[in-house]
């Protein structure tokens, strides 16, 4: 009789919480075989779950033979369209995840079986405790074996996993996340990896960041981990909308995360020259957005990060801006002093400064942008500072000054000592400040 059972079952939970000792007896006594009979035949089914899971969770279970024919017994009861019990699915679900925590049951041949019946457990959209747990057993699943990688995704797995990233409960987000990094390890997928997938977690990471304020360092790893195992997803749309993703937790993740990016944007850099001209070109202007947060990680962050970080630096499109702010001293020996600069970088046509009448402390305040498809390397800035009068023009001086470190300080400024017929005058200077951003520090162009 069914009470008889329950009571029975009742009692055996009662001994197996009080003595472990006593799950490796009641197995060797063949409890297990009992247990999914009555599982089989939708009998007791929620205590007869419990007492399985108890056993189950035992890790001297773990290592005996029933655990490994327990497999089958346990998918197809998820699979069975009559099993209603949702504590008992729930059990029966947390004992797979238990038996699957040794490697070598999650490389068993009948593992596939059970990739089949959580996947299909996924679709029933299941309470969040149940889809964790069914998320935690695939992980484990997948995590050593192609075979049952290749079982996931031809069972639908990879869309029902897309769906679960942008879960509201946040930990079922991560865990998806991890599920499809452990996916997508290897080439074993390649022919499901698309720009759909891109796009799920390109959402999953902003929707996390705009309703918890927290950058996912899981979704961020994933990314990289699919940029980096499948290469033509580097040339999608979807990877350059997600790039502004990748700059914002660059700029707000903690180092984790910035490290992740950092990896996924220097992926990216290694792409574009065998990317379409325009592609390659988004890619690079989105990417420059990150000029600013690079530049302050080469200031703050470890030195692991330096090499990353200012190699993104010397290849991203960016602004020099040169602001003339002031003149020191610049007196003459005749006449008054009627100042004015010019500005050349390269072969470029020179940038002159307003004229500033009767000062030899003039103050000119004029910014001039620069815009480089790549950063200046080896270049050089000459500024010729100048006095017009009725009599002509007479030179007052010139500064060079050699551009390349900017680009990973951001900001260089300070007095200029001119020099005039080869030699330095140190009592006449001009104030300067030089920027190297990602957009114009000023509206002069």
């Amino acid at each position: 009789m069914e009470s008889t059972v329950t009571i029975a079952l009742g009692a055996l939970l009662v001994q197996e919480k009080s003595n472990s000792r006593c799950a490796v007896a009641m197995a060797e006594a063949g409890a297990v075989r009992a247990l999914l009979e009555l599982l089989k035949s939708h009998r007791c089914e929620e205590s007869a779950a419990r007492l399985l899971e108890a056993l189950i969770n035992n890790s001297r279970v773990r290592e005996t033979k029933v655990a490994k024919h327990s497999i089958a017994p346990l998918s197809q009861y998820l699979l069975d369209p009559q099993s209603k019990n949702q504590a008992a699915k729930f059990l029966v679900t947390l004992a797979l995840g238990d038996i699957f925590q040794h490697e070598a049951l999650a490389r068993a041949s009948d593992s596939v079986s059970a990739c089949r019946a959580l996947v299909s457990l996924l679709e029933d959209q299941p309470t969040d405790d149940m889809t964790m747990v069914a998320i935690c057993a695939l992980q484990s699943l997948v995590m050593h074996s192609r075979t049952n990688r290749r079982a996931v995704a031809e069972a639908g797995g990879i869309l029902v996993v897309q769906e679960l990233l942008l879960s509201p409960n946040v930990d079922i987000a991560g865990q998806a996340a991890l599920l499809i990094k452990h996916l997508f390890s290897n080439h074993t997928l390649q022919e499901y990896v698309s720009n759909e997938l891109i796009r799920s977690l390109t959402a999953a990471l902003e929707r996390e960041l705009l309703s918890t304020s927290s950058i996912n360092e899981v979704i961020l790893r994933t990314i990289y981990v699919i940029f980096s195992n499948f290469r033509k997803v580097r040339f999608s749309e979807a990877a350059t909308l997600c790039i502004p993703h990748l700059v914002c937790a660059l700029k707000d993740g903690n180092e984790a995360a910035q490290e992740s990016v950092l990896d996924t944007l220097c992926l990216l850099k290694e792409s574009w020259p065998q990317m379409n001209e325009d592609i390659a070109k988004a890619q690079s202007l989105i990417s420059a957005e990150a000029i600013p947060v690079l530049q302050m990680l080469m200031k703050t962050c470890p030195p692991s990060f330096h090499d990353r970080a200012d190699n993104l630096l010397h290849c991203l499109p960016g602004c020099l801006t040169v602001t003339i702010l002031r003149g020191n001293n610049l007196k003459q020996t005749m006449g008054s002093t009627n100042a004015f600069c010019c500005l050349q970088i390269g072969n470029g046509p020179p940038r002159q400064t307003k004229l500033v009448n009767q000062s030899i402390c003039p103050v000119w305040n004029e910014g001039f942008t620069w815009l480089f498809d790549i950063p200046p390397k080896g270049q050089k800035l000459y500024i010729l500072c100048k006095s017009k009068n009725t009599f002509g023009k007479s030179t007052l001086g010139r500064v060079t000054i050699q551009i390349d470190k900017v680009v990973t300080e951001g900001v260089y400024s300070g007095f200029f000592s001119l020099s005039h017929d080869g030699g330095k005058d140190g009592s006449r200077t001009l104030e300067i400040e030089i920027v190297w951003s990602n957009r114009p520090a000023n509206d002069n162009m």
